[in-house]
């Protein structure tokens, strides 16, 4: 358990500091002086957040088993915070791009992966 936190916990620190980082430089721009598009720069910053957004959800999913369920094994735990907060980290993200590329509001987007989600446990 302590490699498991401190690992994700290492990978949430240096993420968030790379991506403050890049932030305060003002080189990093998603959009050059011609008006053009930086994928380079886009992509970078939709990974950090990616790796900032999923080890939150991973230490929110961990901290909220081992308090519900702590009769199941530890190992088990592991896996399942990882494996749905990869997933639920992933619909955020995708979210977050077409919220960014202006093709769904943020807000419906939330609301439409929430309803995915439900559908996702009730069928």
């Amino acid at each position: 358990m302590i490699k498991f936190l401190s690992t994700t916990i290492g990978v949430l620190i240096a993420s968030v500091g790379f991506l403050y980082y890049l932030i305060q430089n003002s080189n990093f721009t998603p959009i050059d002086i011609g008006g053009e598009m930086q994928i380079m720069n886009i992509v970078v910053l939709f990974f950090l957040l990616l790796l900032v957004l999923l080890c939150l959800v991973i230490l929110i999913i961990f901290g909220i088993r081992q308090i519900f369920f702590k009769q199941v094994e530890l190992q088990n735990n592991i896996r399942f915070s990882v494996k749905y907060g990869f997933l639920l980290s992933l619909g955020i993200l995708i979210v977050y791009i077409l919220h960014f590329f202006h093709i769904l509001n943020f807000i419906w987007g939330l609301a439409i992966l929430i309803v995915v989600i439900l559908s996702l446990f009730v069928i």
